[in-house]
């Protein structure tokens, strides 16, 4: 009774403490960052102005840019900035060695050197791709600073370096010391997050609540959790020494997991093709499929943790224990009118359902047994985590900045411009910057909306408001209400580039030091150089070779469609495993992942889960095969498959659709004899059943619509829709 009054009884002081520990749990955290980047910036200022170092804001903006929420990122990007700042500089030394005298070749250099840093950060992930960016621009920003006076080259770099050190570790103190958050949270943070999204899509579909639209959303938020988890996995690996011991079980937890929901998406398409014709298959199946629902969610509440997952795998195992005796029940049923159509249907499915939940509950086991210190007993398959990029791509990315330097160091050199170099620096850094990105025009736009604002606000207080100020306190004092705006909206999702451009342009332009200069006249000059420099960048990603464009859709499309060719061929040991990664990859790299803008990007998700559907199929039919001593007819007819279906996703073509699905429909009628003759061979039957439910499989793909729809969406003269027969 008591407790019950204490639950339902709720004080204002008690709902005040509730609403402040929320705050502090979601925006306080923001706060404390924010904080934690203002006191790393003052921290190197103030080092810097120590030390007499002649630009305070280099070791600034080092801090604001190396600074991040969690401690292990800071450690990861203080060395990689460090690593490219060297190279840049030493590219910038051997330019300006070379070419000092000559400005156009200077620009030649630069431009080669530019778009090849540009297309390798268009080619790598995450801090590779930043210090591909940052060697780039640095070798630019030398030129900048030493053009002017090349003999005060070697004085400008060691301090530039001194600079970069001393923010790197002012940065890297501040994380570590005030309200450190290590990445280990953050893992622990996706893999429950991942965990309730992959059940609450699950119910979705169950329900049929769901539209399309919402259900292409959730299937966008699993692909990106997939690499999200990869990503900090391989950076906490630095930060953290329990983290490293339990690396394996990370990247098996992301194996199984990619693996859980490609099953997944195989079972309910072959549900929904099976339902849509209302065979007694289907409706069979349906009434299995939806006593599941409650095995993994009970009282309406998912697993939200490590215990709740231990209990869910409990009841999964339970499930499965009792599914056998039903599906043998509902078989006979299915089967006593000896259609073979509906058996081979009845088959497949139960085939998948039993892998769905085989593969879920290893998954929600590795889920539950994550917190554990152990290491597991013995080391998987190759699960290591595939990129793939398209390197035509990343060069085309590397040509459009050499364009943009060649096009500003033109103008440079023709009209004698005073402010040229800066304006070649910052289109080098926006062409790098963003050369990975999914939608690089819309970066720059809003980088030259914080840079303009920056511009703004810079003025404003270098104007009327620094000469003011008297003594460090005062300095910072006065600059900290315009460093909180611009770093807040860093933190805000799709305002980051506006707040980052705010930011260190914000430093850039107001230039503390221990002898300030007051020119209105240069300091507008500059910054408009440093405008149009953003602005050649922003023109070219829209309009040379748009990232955005069909081209290059249609081009991702051909690469998605590939993954069937090397699923086919490539060799099986670690297949499936970089089968599955690489096709997400390919499509979180491209825009579609990050939102459906029109039918394109649709028919682009479509043909990645119909791809990573009919590849899983072409595996487990090579694993199966692979295992056996099969009759060479039979062997033929399966090696037949896989060249077919590999020539139709080359050439998706009426012709090379037609060859096809008569090689897999040859291939089922060879096992089915087999199994059915006398004289069969001594293959297990239960190899040759999954073999049969493969290709079953393959042929169901084959026949749907809306698989053809995407694997054909880039090839207009490949309709092949109204000249196919149904699957049933």
């Amino acid at each position: 009774m008591s407790v019950c009054g204490a639950d339902t009884v709720k004080s204002p002081f008690g709902t005040v403490w509730r609403e402040l520990l929320f705050w502090g749990r979601t925006d306080g955290l923001d706060w404390i960052f924010v904080f934690k980047i203002i006191l790393a910036a003052f921290l190197a200022m103030w080092i810097s102005m120590q030390l007499r170092l002649d630009q305070p804001r280099t070791a600034m903006m080092t801090a604001v840019i190396v600074m991040q929420q969690q401690t292990g990122l800071v450690l990861v990007k203080s060395i990689y900035r460090i690593g490219a700042t060297i190279a840049g500089i030493l590219v910038g030394l051997l330019l300006l060695g070379l070419f000092a005298q000559e400005p156009v070749l200077y620009v030649l250099g630069l431009a080669v050197w530019v778009g090849l840093c540009t297309a390798g950060s268009a080619f790598y992930r995450n801090f590779r791709s930043y210090g591909c960016v940052l060697a780039g621009y640095s070798a630019a920003m030398m030129g900048q600073f030493s053009i002017p006076e090349p003999t005060a080259f070697f004085s400008i770099a060691s301090t530039r370096l001194t600079e970069i050190t001393l923010g790197i570790l002012c940065a890297g103190v501040v994380s570590d010391v005030v309200f450190p958050r290590r990445l280990s949270d953050a893992i622990t943070s996706n893999v429950q997050n991942r965990y309730r999204e992959f059940i609450a899509f699950i119910r979705a579909s169950l329900s049929g609540a769901a539209g399309r639209a919402e259900l292409d959303s959730m299937r966008l938020r699993l692909v990106g959790n997939v690499l999200s988890l990869e990503s900090i996995r391989s950076n906490a690996v630095l930060e953290d020494p329990e983290v490293r011991g339990r690396d394996l079980r990370l990247r098996k937890l992301n194996s199984e997991f990619m693996a859980v929901t490609t099953t997944f998406s195989s079972f309910q398409h072959l549900l929904k093709r099976l339902t849509k014709n209302a065979t007694p298959a289907g409706l069979a199946l349906t009434g299995l499929w939806e006593s599941f629902g409650e095995t993994v969610v009970t009282k309406g509440e998912i697993p939200a943790n490590a215990d709740a997952a231990h209990q869910a795998a409990r009841r999964i195992a339970a499930f499965r224990a009792v599914l056998g005796r039903r599906i043998e029940e509902v078989r006979k049923n299915i089967t006593a009118d000896g259609d073979p159509q509906t058996a081979l249907d009845f088959a497949t499915a139960v085939e998948l359902l039993h892998r769905f939940l085989r593969e879920l509950h290893a998954y929600t086991q590795t889920y539950a047994t994550l917190p554990n210190a152990e290491n597991e007993p013995n080391t998987p398959d190759d699960i290591d985590f595939s990129v793939r990029t398209d390197p035509v791509v990343a060069l085309l990315s590397g040509g459009r900045a050499f364009v943009g330097i060649i096009v500003i160091g033109w103008f440079w050199i023709a009209s004698a411009w005073p402010y040229g170099t800066s304006a070649l620096t910052f289109v080098a850094i926006a062409s790098a910057l963003f050369a990975s990105a999914p939608d690089p025009s819309r970066n720059t736009n809003r980088m030259f909306i914080g840079h303009l604002a920056g511009l703004v606000a810079a003025f404003a207080y270098k104007f009327l408001v620094m000469p003011d100020m008297d003594g460090f306190a005062l300095l910072c004092a006065s600059m900290l209400p315009f460093l909180m705006v611009g770093l807040y909206l860093r933190t805000r999702p799709g305002l980051v580039d506006i707040g980052f451009g705010y930011t260190v342009f914000f430093i850039q332009m107001t230039n503390p030091s221990n002898t300030m200069q007051f020119n209105p006249v240069d300091f507008i000059n500059d910054g408009c150089g440093v405008l149009v420099g953003v602005v050649v960048a922003g023109v070219l990603y829209r309009t040379l070779i748009p990232v955005s464009g069909s081209w290059l859709k249609r081009r991702l499309a051909r690469q998605i469609r590939h993954q069937v060719i090397m699923a086919c061929f490539a060799p099986l040991a670690g297949l499936r495993n970089r089968f599955e990664s690489g096709t997400r990859d390919l499509l979180h790299k491209q825009a579609a992942v990050q939102k459906i803008a029109d039918e394109q990007d649709r028919r682009l998700l479509a043909l990645m889960f119909s791809v990573v559907e009919i590849g899983r199929a072409v595996i487990h039919l090579r694993q199966d095969a692979g295992s056996l001593r099969m009759p060479q007819p039979l062997a033929d007819s399966v090696q037949d498959v896989l060249s077919s279906t590999a020539l139709f996703f080359r050439r998706p073509t009426a012709t090379f659709h037609d060859a096809a699905l008569d090689r897999v429909t040859s291939a089922i009628k060879t096992i089915r004899l087999e199994t059915e003759s006398a004289a069969a061979c001594a293959c297990p039957r239960n190899v040759l059943n999954r073999m049969l439910a493969s290709l079953h499989l393959i042929r169901t793909a084959l026949l749907d619509e809306d698989v053809l729809v995407a694997v054909t969406a880039d090839s207009p003269s490949a309709n092949l829709l109204g000249v196919i027969p149904h699957a049933a």
